[in-house]
């Protein structure tokens, strides 16, 4: 009896402890399940937020930029040893551009009159040569010219330390000036461009030089040549003077797009002086001064050079005129 009794009171023990612990793991899993689906429709919610917010200001800065489109970026002059404060550090030069209309024709530095321009610019030399150094990979390669790898100009653009490796062929002397030497680097500087008998300056570019210093502002006293047996790329300058880089190209579905190159050059510029923005102008105007006062010079050599022409052939032609006359009275008189 006691066995019996022992054994019911057992099992039933057993059924309500089992009972309550089946329905807490189903509350559990019902109200987990809640909150997860909860938290999901809430990040869901929040990610679509975050992306309309992206898409909109993508869109607002597209649309703040569009205008570049109607415009060219003309390199107008390198200004040597002008700092211009850059993201990390100064920069030890000055680039001015103009942004001018993509009709518009000039012989000028300039590439366009102030009324014709949007505006003027100033950035650091390295900003300006990092972003032409991707432009022209961009062009290169939408144009199907490969990469040999060879020498990346954005390497340098921002003074990179020169990579030194000579040919297995290259002669001892060389090699072991090589091991004697610290480290060089390679940078961009500010070059005037000569005319083609190399007598006058007629403009200003941008090349890369080899540096002593981290800063590219020390030139070393011994000439990458002279380590490697090779010359530095673009060592005679870029190709920037009298040089236009659209701001506009169509893309694969033939949608006119802004170039990156320049709405970067736009964000990133130190002084500027166009139609929404005079803060710079004063600084831009002192910068402009001498190559103003240069063209302004040569240009009042030419209207002098023209003036005088017309004078010498307009004389010309009165002293045959006169001749003429004083010919046909004598004839005239003769033959009375």
């Amino acid at each position: 009896m006691k066995l019996a009794t022992s054994l019911v009171l057992a099992s039933t023990g057993l059924a309500a402890a089992k009972k309550p612990v089946a329905a807490k793991k189903a509350v559990d899993l019902t109200a987990s399940q809640k909150i997860a689906g909860r938290h999901a429709r809430k990040l869901v919610r929040a990610s679509r937020k975050l992306e309309d917010e992206d898409n909109e200001d993508n869109q607002e800065e597209e649309d703040e930029y569009y205008f570049l489109t109607n415009y060219r970026m003309k390199f107008v002059q390198c200004v040597a040893d002008y700092k211009i404060q850059g993201d990390d550090a100064y920069e030890s030069s000055a680039v001015i551009y103009r942004l001018c209309p993509n009709d518009a024709q000039s012989e000028s530095a300039f590439g366009c009159t102030e009324d014709e321009s949007y505006g003027d610019y100033v950035v650091g030399i390295n900003t300006y040569t990092e972003a032409i150094a991707e432009n022209m990979r961009e062009e290169a390669e939408a144009n199907g010219q490969e990469d040999d790898d060879e020498f990346d100009l954005n390497e340098y653009a921002q003074c990179g330390e020169a990579d030194m490796e000579m040919d297995e062929d290259e002669d001892e002397g060389r090699k072991r000036k090589l091991e004697e030497v610290d480290y060089y680097y390679i940078g961009p500087k500010c070059v005037n461009v000569m005319d083609s008998k190399g007598k006058k300056i007629v403009g200003t570019d941008i090349a890369l030089d080899f540096f002593a210093d981290e800063t590219c502002t020390t030139e070393a006293q011994v000439s990458y040549y002279e380590l490697t047996g090779q010359e530095i790329p673009y060592s005679t300058g870029l190709g920037l003077y009298q040089e236009a880089t659209k701001c506009a190209s169509y893309n694969e579905d033939g949608e006119l797009e802004i170039k990156e190159v320049c709405q970067q050059l736009v964000e990133d510029v130190a002084y500027r002086c166009d139609a929404v923005y005079q803060g710079g102008c004063e600084k831009i105007e002192a910068l402009e001064a001498e190559l103003k006062a240069s063209e302004a010079k040569m240009s009042g050599g030419k209207v002098f050079g023209i003036v005088l022409l017309v004078f010498v052939i307009l004389g010309a032609g009165y002293y045959f005129f006169m001749k003429k006359k004083q010919k046909d009275a004598q004839n005239s008189l003769l033959n009375n």
